[in-house]
């Protein structure tokens, strides 16, 4: 994939903003799962420690982090369309740890908000109502804690670290869910049915949450 790289020579500016962009996705998820993990002890009502769970959630989310930042680095140094759109599914890959087990509740949230703050191409009323849909796990998770340790500096200290958790993730899907800005346009189609499926599955999450 050299022939979509800005400079096929050595480019030592370039090349150190590149490295420490990947060591900071790299190592910033490494302590973002170790947060997690800790988050999902604290929150438990009869919580336990294992190594293979503690692995997954760590593990998942660092390469979860990684990818975030190869996105980010590809944004920067590739021109074709093609290559960066390779690398940007790449990244939605590496979405998917998240979203295993327990982690599946708060799918509408990261892609509601997560597409909310990336897709400022969208109409207003769209991104609205994907804050909408992102706000319903996180309601739902809230009562949770809530009824297990009532109003509590304990709950509220749970809430709180889910709210800066789950921020630095939505934060971290800009770099695959943000448009790519060289004037290319889908097909309105193609828009419409990408965006409908979408919808239909965070709206499958929810419900399924509900009734559960």
């Amino acid at each position: 994939m050299t022939d979509v790289i800005i400079s096929a020579q050595p480019d030592t500016k370039r090349r150190a903003p590149a490295l420490a962009t990947l060591a900071f996705g790299i190592f910033g998820g490494f302590t973002l799962g170790v947060c997690a993990r800790a988050w999902m002890r604290l929150i438990a009502d009869d919580p336990e420690f294992t190594w293979s769970g503690t692995l997954f959630i760590v593990g998942g989310i660092t390469v979860f982090g990684t990818l975030q930042s190869v996105v980010a680095v590809a944004r920067v140094r590739f021109r074709r369309r093609w290559a960066l759109t390779i690398v940007r599914v790449i990244g939605i890959v590496g979405m998917m740890p998240l979203f295993v087990a327990a982690g599946a509740v708060m799918f509408p949230t990261v892609m509601g908000a997560g597409l909310a703050r990336a897709r400022s191409d969208w109409p207003r009323w769209v991104r609205v109502l994907c804050v909408v849909i992102a706000l319903g796990p996180v309601a739902l998770v809230a009562s949770q804690v809530i009824g297990d340790f009532g109003w509590s500096l304990h709950s509220l200290a749970g809430l709180l670290v889910m709210l800066a958790i789950y921020g630095i993730i939505v934060w971290a899907t800009q770099f695959v869910l943000a448009p790519q800005l060289d004037g290319w346009r889908a097909p309105r189609w193609s828009k419409v049915v990408a965006g409908s499926l979408v919808f239909i599955l965070m709206a499958r999450v929810i419900i399924a949450l509900l009734i559960s």
